[in-house]
């Protein structure tokens, strides 16, 4: 097994037990929400609204647009799942605007690399960050449809997050191809080095931000069931 794949499981394993935690705590799940409420109006959305603002061919501008208002009604989803649960959304922590600039500035090298132009850097980035959302939101749904057969139950997370995955899929593969159709045969040695420093910078500080994640949803629902006591009292 590479240091990747031990990565991975062991970003995936801790980051499963904490989803397993806030199952019972309406504040710890309104924090898992809430991240991907910021996924979903900063980092997607950013480079997208870049891409579509270029002078992109029509049919990538369809695309586009299209994927910008499903982000939109996801963001929505999000925003009323969360209202349900009596949060208000937070502001997205410095870091997530940090991993946006040093993306920005590890990419800029790419930019006239291509003869479509930038925007390939934009797609190779997008696509990223799309198959890492459907990693995460996959995980999530089979920790909630996990619930879900055991109680016989319906959760209102699990639907939010079912149909915000199925997008997300879509969306994963969508931007990948779009990408490389706009990348010559010789531009293919060029974009390959791009999706990998792409790749590096999303999976930077796995563990150490999955410890991180796994504190605070152990912290909020340790909060809910002290509060919990106290009422039952």
């Amino acid at each position: 097994m590479t240091l990747r794949e031990l990565q991975r499981d062991a970003v995936d394993t801790i980051k499963r037990h904490a989803l397993v935690m806030s199952l019972r705590s309406p504040r710890a799940q309104a924090y898992i929400l809430t991240e991907y409420l910021w996924t979903e109006e900063t980092t997607e959305a950013v480079s997208l609204e870049h891409a579509v603002a270029g002078d992109a061919p029509t049919w990538l501008g369809k695309l586009i647009t299209a994927q910008l208002s499903d982000e939109h009604r996801h963001a929505a989803l999000l925003r009323t799942r969360l209202a349900d649960l009596r949060t208000a959304p937070r502001p997205p922590p410095k870091l997530s605007r940090a991993k946006l600039w040093w993306l920005e500035r590890a990419t800029a090298p790419y930019a006239g690399a291509f003869a479509a132009g930038p925007v390939v850097v934009l797609l190779a980035a997008a696509a990223q960050f799309e198959a890492t959302g459907v990693r995460i939101l996959s995980r999530h749904l089979d920790v909630l449809e996990a619930r879900e057969r055991a109680s016989n139950a319906a959760d209102p997370t699990a639907d939010v997050v079912r149909s915000i995955l199925s997008d997300e899929q879509r969306h994963a593969r969508s931007c990948a191809a779009a990408a490389l159709r706009l990348v010559r045969a010789d531009e293919r040695a060029a974009f390959e080095a791009l999706q990998t420093r792409v790749a590096t910078i999303d999976r930077a500080f796995g563990i150490t931000l999955a410890v991180r994640y796994w504190v605070l949803v152990a912290a909020l629902a340790a909060a809910d069931r002290v509060r919990m006591r106290r009422e039952a009292v």
